[in-house]
């Protein structure tokens, strides 16, 4: 039987046949994957064939990794946006027409203009079958029930969890329109086996039951799943959740907007995520000269080859995302695909040159979480004065926690140890800092006119 329910319960991997093979079996297997969707593109995708018309290259051109790393142009964000937006659709050019779409969605926004997207059945399939692998290695099984800890909207990442949760057989609670308070007290009536949401709503419903007096503890709760922003990673989030919660194990997912949940956690590593190398095909480049990053333990940026995608394909696609992929097997889960140690430590088109010295919002988020006395809760607040750009670090001190001014200089002297430059601080009491369902805002960039809020990672 195909699907969840006839996979046997007691088995480990989702699907053990690509989970665990050899390194030159994927290669091989992605190589063809790549060359295929290539000529797809460039027979039924408007955008893909001038892009590869203008770089002087045909489909029949891609036939080794060299061919795909540097004949083979990238496409890039602006590109699909471009495109959308001298259309009368709004979606731009599409492989597949209208009468294939049965969804549209739009990215979050968080790193500049929506993406408009379109989903085929194929498309809500294949997105369903990204979460299965890492939460069947959590122990999610058919017939466990998952609570959505939030309201369906436009964000694909939501649907994606949903029919993820459809294909792994699990029966699904919907906290959509409930209050903070009341999703807590639904969560210990109904007893679910997994919850899903962002890591600090997930955080700010232990805060709540905190406050009535109710123990989550008591819910049975065994996995947290989390996505949509950075925080799973962090021993001292991950920690908080675990007590909070009671929960056995804690779940990330890592992914964008245009490619879905692209990396899960397995049921050993808890310092970062596996690439799902089954629906994408990951590297990593050089943000500046776009050769290929070929030392395990180096940082570049992320470069993705959606499986996901027909209707509107997304083929070495730039994400911006600074990421260390390591294909080095295993360390204990059996898991033979890559994998990204701290999943995302930064972001190539956002870093703020602090007199002189390269910050990245990220860096400083996993110091705030090493400072006791502190929440998961801040912000960074970005300005420019007599030229320079400046980083104000505002975080929120723990219930009960005095000296708000020694605290703030404990967190800047961490800072400036870590970083090697001084950022002003600013601590604020406990409940000061607003609560997202969704996405935390983190970063408030007031140096240009219209300057937006945005997230230190756009996990969607």
């Amino acid at each position: 039987m195909a699907g969840a329910l006839g996979q046997a319960v007691d088995q480990r991997f989702w699907n053990r046949a690509t989970q665990t093979a050899d390194r030159e079996r994927l290669d091989a297997l992605h190589l063809a994957r790549i060359r295929h969707l290539v000529g797809w593109a460039y027979d039924h995708s408007p955008l893909h064939r001038r892009i590869y018309d203008a770089a002087g290259v045909k489909p029949a051109d891609i036939r080794t990794w060299d061919d795909y790393h540097h004949r083979l142009p990238f496409t890039d964000k602006p590109d699909y946006v471009r495109d959308q937006e001298s259309s009368e659709s709004g979606f731009g050019g599409l492989a597949l027409g209208p009468e294939h779409w049965q969804q549209y969605f739009h990215t979050t926004g968080t790193t500049g203009r929506f993406l408009h997207e379109a989903f085929s059945q194929f498309e809500m399939h294949k997105a369903g079958t990204q979460l299965c692998y890492g939460l069947w290695s959590q122990g999610a099984r058919p017939r466990d029930s998952i609570y959505f800890c939030f309201d369906f909207g436009m964000w694909v990442g939501l649907w994606t969890y949903y029919w993820g949760a459809r294909n792994l057989g699990l029966t699904i609670v919907s906290g959509g329109g409930a209050t903070g308070e009341q999703r807590v007290r639904q969560i210990l009536e109904r007893r679910p086996a997994i919850v899903c949401g962002t890591p600090t709503y997930l955080l700010h419903l232990a805060e709540i039951a905190e406050r009535a007096g109710l123990d989550l503890r008591r819910a049975g709760v065994r996995i947290l799943a989390g996505g949509g922003e950075a925080g799973l990673s962090v021993p001292r989030i991950r920690d908080r959740l675990a007590e909070a919660w009671g929960a056995e194990r804690i779940h990330d997912a890592y992914g964008i907007g245009e490619a879905l949940f692209i990396g899960q956690s397995c049921d050993v590593w808890a310092g970062g995520v596996h690439a799902i190398e089954d629906v994408c095909h990951s590297y990593s480049v050089d943000p500046a000269s776009g050769e290929p990053v070929t030392d395990s333990d180096g940082v570049g940026e992320h470069v993705i080859t959606s499986y996901t995608h027909l209707v509107q394909p997304f083929i070495k696609y730039r994400t911006h995302d600074l990421v260390r992929i390591d294909d080095r097997p295993d360390h204990g889960c059996g898991w033979t695909w890559k994998h990204f140690p701290g999943v995302v430590l930064g972001r190539s088109d956002f870093m703020v040159t602090i007199r002189g010295v390269n910050v990245y919002p990220t860096a400083v988020e996993n110091l705030i979480s090493e400072v006791p006395g502190l929440t998961h809760h801040y912000e960074l607040h970005l300005s420019r004065r007599d030229g320079m750009d400046r980083m104000l670090v505002r975080a929120e001190a723990a219930a009960g926690v005095g000296a708000l001014a020694d605290l703030a200089a404990r967190l800047s002297a961490h800072l400036r140890d870590h970083l090697g430059v001084r950022l002003e601080t600013e601590i604020v009491h406990a409940g000061t800092l607003p609560r997202y369902e969704l996405k935390t805002k983190r970063i408030f960039d007031a140096r240009e006119p219209g300057a937006r809020a945005t997230t230190t990672r756009e996990r969607r």
